[in-house]
């Protein structure tokens, strides 16, 4: 058995993926364990999870693949501290001297070129494994130790779990070794091949930022607000020039960079328009330039199936429009989008995951029915253990109760697939408001719905193309009349809801809860939010989980085959 550890240590989402012989065994991100929300640097405490999970020692690991050439800088990774203090100065949102040297680093080092040459390559090949084996101490010497490209990390996690055979492959983030953008053909029979990259300096991610900074949001981490916010504006209302060009080829960004973007954010954009306005604007033109890009590719090579990784696409509303192209006959976004799955990408991009259509990401950790009774125990909480706790959570969702549900293995990626999420009623209108103020989170971001996947022609149109990326929740569609009248807790103001498809072969727990509860209400569609309070990670440990619960004030708790009242 071959044994192969992938690592991402980026500044942000850092996280690890196990795997043997190609089959994926554990995958985590660090976040989860550290409790900071999407927390970078090395991943130390996924990677004792890993190694814990599969019962092995470093000592058993055969290879190693490791995300990032020159992203992040070589600094942070020889000296870890560094990350600490860029992690506080990113999330302090006010001018100072320290972050302005943090943006002045952050600009010259990974943006000044497009992407490392030959020479370059080379000598981070070198350098950078030494100081991989003194992180990975315990690793043998005969062990392998590689790093790979941030993009081409990204384009090999998107095409091996589509289950394609041949795709286009878009990536689209922040930054990462010098692009922000790529354009890859993949077919099985090898790694993507890349055909266009766009410079970090030409950046949609970093266009994002400035202004997710802009709004007082958090940067890195709170972009999907403006998402949410955008429905609520019209992009007509701003006649300033579009800060990007795209001309003979090639994409420009004409805006400025760092804290003078966000000052030209702040005191051009924010100052005459509402934010509501400036996000609408925004996600126009995010969409309009990635869907002309994508349809020049998709006509230029003859291919109809994407496959789409990087930040951006975390953005659900982007890629409704990408689904709903004419040229397009499929759609897969790696359900970990971000730099979270560049630890699994590095693996697959050195052939080191097998690729497969991919019918679940429950790959971080588990827990024995031993472990939770005895947590409800110490927590000194009444419970009990009835003959189906699927059916329970459905007779209480159905009477308009708020569940949550913990139970098997977490979910890899940002979305709580049923496993680590809080379930309720989406026929009632006055849910959203309930679980804002119980979940301290911000109210104009919707919710979506979960509901079996052979009911999703009822309540969203045009679901074909995209309906495996359904099962992640990395889509948006159309409501249908149905879905519009009957859930409206679920369903966005523009009309759109970003919908989870359930299978019963993926997650039959989640999928029975989902069937029990239609047979009681006539129809199987119910809100499915994440298991964790405002600013906080998903809960990963069931100590996390019970903490959650009775903070929030919610009405019942199923952690694995117990139910638990409110107290």
């Amino acid at each position: 058995m071959t044994l192969s550890l992938g690592i991402s240590e980026d500044l942000f989402d850092a996280g690890v993926t196990l795997c043997a012989d190609g089959r994926i065994l554990f995958a985590s991100n660090e976040e989860r364990h550290t409790r900071r929300k999407n927390e970078g640097g090395f991943p130390h405490r996924a990677l004792e999870a890993a190694l814990r999970h599969a019962g092995v020692t470093l000592a058993d690991i055969d290879r190693v693949c490791v995300s990032g050439l020159m992203t992040p800088p070589l600094p942070v990774r020889a000296f870890p501290r560094l990350h600490d203090w860029s992690y506080a100065i990113k999330r302090e949102r006010r001018d100072s001297l320290l972050r302005r040297l943090a943006d002045a680093v952050t600009f010259l080092t990974p943006m000044s070129h497009t992407a490392p040459d030959a020479a370059a390559r080379g000598w981070a090949q070198w350098l950078l494994p030494k100081l991989a084996r003194r992180r990975l101490r315990g690793l043998r010497p005969g062990a392998a130790v590689d790093f790979v490209d941030h993009h081409e990390a990204h384009a090999a996690a998107a095409c091996t779990l589509s289950g394609y055979d041949e795709a286009l492959c878009v990536t689209a983030d922040g930054m990462g070794d010098g692009h922000s953008l790529t354009v890859s053909h993949y077919a099985r029979s090898g790694a993507p091949r890349r055909v266009w990259a766009v410079p970090s300096r030409d950046s949609f991610g970093l266009f994002f930022e400035i202004l997710t900074e802009a709004f007082g949001f958090v940067p890195c981490r709170d972009e999907g607000k403006l998402t949410g916010l955008a429905a609520l504006g019209d992009p007509a209302r701003i006649t300033l020039p579009v800060p990007f060009a795209l001309e003979q080829g090639q994409l420009r960004y004409t805006g400025p960079h760092g804290r003078a973007g966000v000052a030209w954010a702040r005191d051009t954009l924010l100052a005459a328009h509402s934010r509501e306005d400036v996000a609408a604007w925004a996600q126009r033109i995010l969409e309009d330039i990635i869907v002309s890009i994508t349809r020049d590719h998709l006509r230029k090579s003859g291919l109809r199936r994407l496959a789409l990784a990087g930040g951006v696409f975390a953005n659900v509303k982007l890629n409704q429009r990408l689904h709903e192209l004419p040229e397009t006959d499929a759609i897969f976004i790696c359900p970990n989008m971000g730099d979270g799955g560049l630890s699994l990408g590095a693996l697959a991009s050195r052939g080191q995951v097998t690729p497969l259509k991919i019918d679940h990401v429950f790959f971080g950790d588990g827990f024995t029915e031993a472990e939770l009774e005895r947590v409800l125990r110490e927590k000194g909480l009444a419970f009990d253990r009835p003959g189906s706790v699927e059916t329970r959570t459905a007779e209480l969702l159905a009477d308009g109760k708020i569940v949550a549900r913990f139970d098997g293995r977490m979910e890899w990626g940002p979305r709580a697939l049923g496993n680590r999420s809080i379930l309720a009623p989406a026929c009632d209108p006055a849910v959203p408001d309930r679980l804002n103020e119980q979940l301290k989170r911000s109210d104009f971001m919707p919710f979506a719905p979960a509901l079996p996947a052979e009911d999703g022609d009822l309540y969203v149109a045009g679901a074909e193309p995209a309906r495996h990326a359904a099962e992640f929740m990395t889509v948006c569609f159309r409501c249908t009349p149905l879905m519009a009248e009957r859930y409206p807790s679920v369903v966005h103001v523009d009309g759109t809801a970003r919908a989870q498809f359930v299978r019963p072969g993926a997650n039959p727990g989640f999928h029975r809860i989902l069937t029990e509860y239609r047979a009681r209400t006539g129809g199987g569609v119910m809100l499915n939010t994440s298991f964790n309070m405002h600013e906080e990670p998903i809960v990963r440990t069931p100590q996390e989980a019970v903490n959650a619960f009775l903070e929030a004030g919610l009405d019942a708790l199923a952690l694995g085959p117990f139910m638990v009242a409110k107290p």
